[in-house]
């Protein structure tokens, strides 16, 4: 058993968005999303990749196949493999959300 306190992983980067690791063991990886006011991921998408985004603190909008859904303080979303997603902090305070990717098998 790991335990991490994030309060120890918070560091914003003033240029750009930043992810921080917390957990990758076999298909499954967690992280911290850390967004500063304005910061912003452009939308992508995974093809191999199921994504639930839990939202720790702050709020922004998610971009979902083009549609933006507000999100705030425990708010949790799923995204699956094939499904376009993009961060956007439209607030004036921090934005933190826990990623957690759990790798799918290819479809043949």
């Amino acid at each position: 058993m790991e335990k991490i306190n994030i309060n120890d992983i918070l560091d914003f980067a003033a240029e750009k968005s930043a992810r921080k690791a917390i957990f990758k063991e076999g298909q499954l990886d967690t992280g911290l999303l850390l967004y500063a006011p304005g910061q912003t991921t452009p939308d992508h998408k995974h093809s191999d990749i199921d994504e639930v985004f839990y939202v720790i603190s702050g709020e922004g909008t998610i971009t979902i196949n083009n549609e933006e859904v507000l999100v705030k303080e425990k708010d949790i979303i799923f995204s699956p493999n094939g499904e376009t997603h993009g961060f956007n902090n439209t607030s004036s305070d921090n934005w933190v959300v826990l990623q957690i990717k759990i790798e799918t098998s290819k479809k043949d």
